[in-house]
C-alpha cells in the first residue's frame, strides 16, 4: 500500500502522508505518493490540492534513514535528494491552489512542502522549523529560497541558523501560516476553504495564482542546490573514509 493516501473530497483532491511511525517522513515511496497525487490535479472537477498528515505529524522532513543508507552509493543519493527539490518546486508551481492542512510537526523538507503550498492552515498542537541545522543537514528542497518571502529574510535567517521550532500560534503571527484553527477542526475549515475557492470562476483563480505567488528566484535556489551539493559531497566522503578504515 501507498504511504500517501489519495482521497476526493468534492472538488478537492487530498493526499495524507501515512507514515506516522516515521513522523511522516519522505522517502522514496511517499514522494511517489506526491508525485502521482500531483499527476492526477488534472481530472475533471479537480479544482483545490490538499496536503495533510496521519497523526502527530504533518511531514518531519526527508526520510534521514533512507538518505544515510544511500551514502555508499552518491548517483543514487543525488536522486534522492534532487527528487525532493523538483517535488517541492512542481508543487510551487502547481496549475491548481494548494493548502496544507498542517495536522502535526512540520519540520525540514515537512515546512518546505508547506511553503510550497499556496495556503498553510495550522492545528493549534503544530509546531513549525527548518531544522536541517539541528540534524547536521541543509536544505535543498527550498527553505533558504521560499522562508524570506513568507516570513521576511530577518526571520528566515533566524530560522534556518537557529534550528528553533515555533508553535503554530508563533507560526501565524510571524506569517509561516495564514491561521491556527482547534485540531479537531482543522479537515472541516480546510474543506470549507477548499470549497470557497471552488466556487469562484475557475479561470480568474487561474490568473489570480500567477499574480499572488512569488516571484521565483531561480539564484536563491541554485544557491541552496549548490550549497547541499557541497555539504553531502563533504558527507560522502568521510564516508567513505570510514569505510576504508573498517
Amino acid at each position: 500500500m501507498s504511504p500517501v493516501v489519495i482521497d476526493r473530497r468534492e472538488s478537492a483532491l487530498w493526499a495524507r502522508i501515512d507514515r506516522p511511525e516515521a513522523g511522516n517522513a519522505c522517502s522514496s515511496e511517499v514522494m511517489a505518493g506526491l508525485e502521482n497525487w500531483l499527476d492526477r490535479a488534472v481530472e475533471p472537477g479537480v479544482r483545490v490540492l490538499v496536503l495533510t498528515g496521519t497523526g502527530s505529524s504533518f511531514c518531519a522532513g526527508a526520510d534521514l534513514t533512507e538518505g544515510r543508507s544511500l551514502l555508499g552509493n552518491p548517483s543514487a543519493l543525488w536522486e534522492f535528494l534532487d527528487r525532493g527539490r523538483d517535488l517541492a518546486r512542481r508543487l510551487r508551481s502547481a496549475e491548481k491552489p494548494t493548502i496544507a492542512a498542517v495536522n502535526g510537526a512540520a519540520y525540514g523538507g515537512g515546512l518546505e512542502l508547506l511553503l510550497a503550498c499556496d495556503i498553510a492552515v495550522a492545528a493549534r498542537s503544530a509546531r513549525l522549523g527548518d531544522r536541517h541545522v539541528a540534524v547536521g543537514q541543509v536544505p535543498g528542497w527550498g527553505s533558504s529560497a521560499m522562508l524570506p518571502s513568507a516570513v521576511g529574510p530577518a526571520l528566515a535567517r533566524r530560522l534556518l541558523i537557529t534550528g528553533e521550532t515555533w508553535s503554530a500560534d508563533e507560526a501565524a503571527l510571524r506569517g509561516l501560516v495564514s491561521e491556527v484553527v482547534a485540531d479537531s477542526e482543522l479537515d472541516d475549515h480546510v474543506a470549507a476553504i477548499a470549497r470557497s475557492i471552488a466556487a469562484l470562476e475557475a479561470p480568474a483563480v487561474a490568473r489570480m495564482l500567477k499574480v499572488a505567488r512569488p516571484v521565483g528566484d531561480d539564484s536563491a535556489w541554485a544557491r541552496e542546490t549548490g550549497t547541499l551539493r557541497e555539504h553531502i559531497a563533504a558527507q560522502i566522503t568521510s564516508h567513505e573514509a570510514a569505510q576504508r578504515l573498517r
